[in-house]
């Protein structure tokens, strides 16, 4: 049985969250524990295509989490094509377990991080995951903590990848 449904989400409907194909979860204060409770949601979403959970104060232990219910909805039939993590306090930890996931988001075209805490390991583990995905187009990752290395295999990605862009601006 799914846990309890945070507060931060009291005015977001169990349906909706399950059935939804556009979820708006920005600038809700939601953390780690937060994402735990609606990763089993979001992994019986077999609708979801945009998840907007920016501004939120979730690092990597949510960010993990989530990854793990979109990957079950992905095995589901989930077909994500946007995921917006912008500006919530996402790391090294948070671009590894991303990094795992995108391989197994077949749909996903879309991802937004920057306004983040992330580093050149983080970047690198980004770049590894970006390296296996055949769908993804654009990837933000401006305003975070990456130096000229982390750019640089960030970049490498691009060059291999024809049809990726990576922007390090808005």
């Amino acid at each position: 049985m799914a846990s309890e449904l945070p507060r931060r989400l009291a005015d977001v409907s169990e349906k909706e969250l399950t059935t939804g194909s556009t979820l708006f979860l920005k600038s809700r204060k939601l953390d780690d524990s937060d994402c735990e409770a609606l990763a089993s949601r979001l992994a019986k979403n077999t609708s979801l295509s945009q998840l907007f959970i920016g501004y939120n104060s979730f690092g990597d232990e949510g960010t993990a989490a989530l990854c793990q219910g979109l990957v079950e909805g992905a095995e589901a039939g989930q077909k994500l094509s946007l995921l917006g993590l912008r500006g919530c306090q996402l790391g090294d930890g948070a671009c590894k377990a991303l990094a795992e996931a995108i391989p197994k988001l077949p749909a996903l075209r879309e991802m937004g991080v920057d306004e983040n805490q992330i580093g050149d390991a983080g970047a690198i583990a980004l770049a590894a995951g970006l390296g296996e995905s055949d769908s993804l187009r654009d990837v933000y990752v401006g305003l975070n903590k990456i130096t000229k290395e982390g750019q640089a295999r960030l970049m490498a990605v691009e060059t291999l990848k024809p049809g990726l862009r990576i922007h390090f601006r808005r």
